[in-house]
């Protein structure tokens, strides 16, 4: 059977954590059929409860002691294991000071509920059979402690978070006496672990975890008697002592004053007076010295004051109410509110909760509804796809609708206006950084293959270009999305073939969803010719910057960027790097074949054309957490991406008005794309709007958690209250803040 073992009162410790390793020692000795694991927090968590330590990260650290230790000396810590272990998940050294049959202690710095997560999880790769949680120095009797008891609270995470049977055992000293002989942690390891041993083999249906208190005191033996008890549901009394104030010295500077002053309240529980349950009726001559008469007999409290061991069996679950049933009926006459939201998207949608999380928490005082409104007599602030919103009433902005979209934003959303936006701007800006942050790029209208060479007798320009045969470039449909006919070639005559290609499939629509035989890569961006027309060619970046640690494949970064009203725009500090599904591969002009899609997959990182593809190899990664990058390298990144973001708005703002329209009472989020080059220089590859913010994933979902948060606490609130000076964060920075002439 494997064990794994935690507590709340950290590793060996002769004042803090006594019992631990008597309990330890003996289990290795007296069930030797038992594969134990020690994980314990790395220093005393009690009166946590259930609780993790949200958004901090965790580390482990090891500790060795030997088996016949007569005190609680130990070696380390370590940083790494010190001692194999065929069934470890970690790497570990070599450490020949160390005995083959020494205990491991492996020390988390967090709460002990989540040690057992990250041990039930991530230390072993056998499944664990059973969890003990303790031995807890002190009892765990009683509502009062069961309900703080981070001894109970690591039990119930291993039921909760790991499926796990679990039992927590505490050691309920009395009269202060916290230290008992070795011989007495003896019988009291012995009896722990004969009770668990039972309560496994017997273990019953309906319960989920067992708590477990062992009385110490000098007459403890193996005949001491185990009851079944029911939690005594007693009250707190005031944990704190009343307020203490500090007054700053007379001397005191003035401004060293404020800081001097201070109310303190001190922790000062009164353990023996809270047994005097206010949930129970007892004579007003109560007497605190005596209050074991006046616990409910049979209950937990009850029999550890008899001193007898207690089995508490639980369930991993909140008391429900059973006489409150039905329908609860709210008379809905309290209409105070300042405005409605409408969140229009569907329930189901990735960001759904996410906008309406942020919402209940910055917009306290709107009320969330999923429709909107036909009237515009109240304050209303829409979220919805662009086909919903009403944009009559976001034009005539009468100060009471808001929208999260502008309405004219083709300056920056497609590819062939992105281009004269970034033209007619460096033209005027030739120090701009956009200057250099795109590639090279020119416009090619078409509407059938056969008249490419009519076409390329207007662009003469890319003509001339394409005749030298000295560059690659990649074409892409200005009008498409999700990585739909873009391919990469390098001569006139490859591009004739793909036009042709595509003028093919136009008469083959069986081709559409084929793949080939390996199931590589999925043929569905396929386009239609006549449909798109415009088309952007632009040279390809042939020495992205690889990574080693994602052998070698290509990516892109994937940048949030939200704009609000006329026009301030923030960057999303935390962005996304997404991946090529295979490594990449330098092009071959004899090699490559510009026509079959199957060789596009090392240099296309558009998660969608992956999407169907089970072993697509597909990786989305937050740009932060990639090690080979440098945080130099990194910083630099950033500050070229805040600063063509900078260029890249105020040049549709300024150059091409006509199409990038600014609402004062509109913002919207955009996604745009980055490439690196190996010398870390960023080139912008598009701006999306309505970007598909679920390619983040489930394990990244918290990055889109905050840029919502982000999103409402520093663009939609001040949208709404009209806020002139509008805050930044640290993953949240404003690169532009332009006032734009109203026509």
């Amino acid at each position: 059977m494997h064990v794994l073992i935690t507590n709340d009162d950290g590793p060996l410790n002769d004042d803090l954590s006594q019992y631990i390793r008597n309990f330890v020692q003996t289990i290795r000795k007296s069930k030797p059929d038992w594969k134990i694991t020690v994980c314990v927090p790395h220093i005393h968590r009690s009166w946590s409860g259930k609780a993790h330590l949200a958004g901090k990260n965790l580390t482990a650290q090891f500790l060795y002691s030997k088996l016949d230790a007569t005190d609680n000396s130990f070696l380390g810590p370590f940083t790494k294991p010190q001692l194999p272990n065929d069934d470890s998940k970690l790497p570990h050294v070599i450490n020949n000071d160390i005995p083959k049959d020494a205990i491991e202690w492996i020390l988390i710095d967090g709460t002990p509920a989540s040690c057992a997560n990250i041990a039930l999880y991530h230390l072993r790769h056998t499944k664990f059979d059973l969890v003990l949680s303790g031995p807890n120095v002190g009892r765990n009797t009683s509502a009062a402690y069961s309900t703080s008891s981070a001894t109970i609270g690591a039990a119930m995470e291993s039921v909760i978070s790991g499926r796990t049977k679990a039992i927590a055992i505490s050691w309920a000293y009395f009269d202060g006496f916290k230290t008992p002989s070795e011989e007495i942690m003896k019988i009291a390891s012995k009896r722990s672990i004969d009770v668990s041993q039972h309560l496994y083999d017997n273990w019953n249906s309906e319960t989920d975890l067992y708590s477990i208190n062992i009385p110490i005191f000098k007459e403890l033996s193996m005949e001491t008697r185990v009851f079944y008890a029911p939690i005594w549901e007693n009250r707190w009394n005031p944990m704190f002592d009343g307020a203490v104030i500090k007054e700053p010295d007379a001397l005191t500077e003035i401004e060293d004053a404020n800081q001097s002053y201070s109310i303190t309240f001190n922790w000062n529980p009164d353990f023996k007076k809270h047994r005097n349950s206010k949930h129970y009726k007892v004579n007003n001559d109560f007497d605190p010295t005596d209050y074991v008469k006046h616990i409910a007999p049979g209950t937990d409290s009850y029999y550890i004051e008899k001193k007898q061991i207690t089995v508490t069996p639980l369930r991993a679950i909140f008391r429900y109410i059973d006489h409150l049933v039905g329908e609860l009926q709210l008379d809905d006459n309290n209409n105070d509110y300042e405005g409605l939201v409408a969140i229009t998207i569907p329930e189901n949608d990735y960001i759904f909760n996410p906008i309406k999380s942020s919402v209940k928490k910055y917009l306290p005082n709107y009320k969330i509804v999923n429709e909107l409104p036909k009237s515009d007599s109240t304050k209303i602030f829409q979220y919805g796809d662009y086909e919903q919103l009403d944009v009559d009433r976001l034009v005539n902005n009468n100060g009471n609708y808001f929208a999260n979209s502008y309405i004219y934003r083709k300056a920056l959303i497609r590819k062939h206006y992105l281009l004269n936006t970034i033209e007619n701007y460096v033209a005027k800006n030739p120090s701009s950084i956009l200057k250099k942050a795109y590639m090279e790029s020119y416009n090619l209208d078409l509407d059938y293959a056969e008249f490419l060479d009519d076409s390329l007798d207007e662009s003469w320009e890319l003509k001339q270009e394409l005749e030298k045969e000295e560059k690659w470039w990649i074409i892409k449909p200005s009008m498409s999305d999700k990585g739909q006919g873009i391919r990469v070639f390098k001569t006139i005559d490859d591009l004739q073939a793909i036009f042709d290609s595509f003028d093919d499939d136009d008469d083959d629509q069986d081709s559409v969803e084929e793949t080939d035989q390996s199931g590589q890569f999925i043929d569905d961006n396929k386009i239609n010719i006549s449909q798109l027309r415009h088309f952007i060619v632009q040279e390809y970046l042939s020495n992205p910057l690889l990574l080693p640690s994602m052998n070698n494949k290509k990516f892109h970064i994937r940048c949030y960027i939200t704009c609000k009203g006329d026009l301030e725009v923030f960057v999303y500090n935390r962005m996304l790097a997404l991946f090529a599904p295979t490594p990449f591969e330098k092009l071959d002009e004899i090699e490559y074949d510009v026509t079959n899609l199957n060789n596009l997959q090392c240099h296309l990182t558009n998660t969608c054309l992956q999407a169907k593809n089970e072993n697509k190899g597909l990786s989305v990664k937050e740009f932060d957490n990639i090690e080979d990058i440098s945080e130099e390298n990194k910083e630099n990144i950033k500050k070229q991406i805040h600063e063509i973001s900078h260029e890249i708005f105020k040049a549709a703002v300024t150059v091409n008005r006509m199409n990038f329209q600014p609402l004062p009472n509109a913002f919207e989020t955009y996604g745009v794309d980055f490439l690196i080059d190996d010398e870390f220089n960023v080139k912008l590859l598009e701006i999306n709007a309505y970007p598909d913010f679920k390619q983040t994933g489930d394990e990244l979902k918290g990055l889109i958690d905050e840029l919502f948060d982000s999103t409402v606490k520093y663009v939609v609130k001040p949208l709404l209250e009209g806020e002139k000076t509008i805050q930044e964060s640290e993953n949240y920075v404003k690169v532009l803040n332009h006032t734009s002439n109203q026509w």
